[in-house]
This record gives C-alpha cells, structure tokens and sequence, in this order.
C-alpha cells in the first residue's frame, strides 16, 4: 500500500513534464506588425508552406515566433 502514494507522485511529474514540452519554446508571442507582415505572405502565396519558408529566411524572424504566425494564421483561416 505504500506504493500509491510513490506512484502518484511520479504520474504527475510526468504529467507536468510531458505537459511542457510543446510551450515556450516552440511559440512565442509576436507583435501584430510582424503577424501582420506574415499574413501578408500567406494572402499572396496562398500557402502556409510557402509563408513559413519566407519568414524562414528571413534573419529577423525566429523559429518560435513562426511557428506562432502559423498557429494564429491556421486559427484564423480555419485551417485546421
């Protein structure tokens, strides 16, 4: 019986571990003139690939903060 009490403890780590993994750095907030400047992209392209390869080599952009454009362009298109 003493086990339970060692087994719930590592099932919520694990579950705060796990539950961490997809945030801060694979999206980070970005200003509205630089999601501006992405959906400007995606309105020409018509392609979130091609919206994401743009802003890719771009120096100005980092890899979270594009993944957050293409989160919020997905949310606003409906795309998913």
């Amino acid at each position: 019986m003493k086990r339970r009490p060692v087994l719930l403890v590592l099932l919520i780590a694990v579950c705060i571990g796990g539950c961490g993994l997809n945030s801060p750095a694979d999206r980070a907030w970005i200003p509205e003139d630089k999601y501006e400047q992405a959906s400007g992209i995606y309105s020409k392209t018509g392609s979130l690939a091609l919206t994401e390869e743009g802003l890719s080599v771009s120096p100005l952009w980092e890899r979270a903060e594009i993944n957050q454009a293409i989160y919020r362009l997905k949310k606003e298109h409906h795309l998913e």
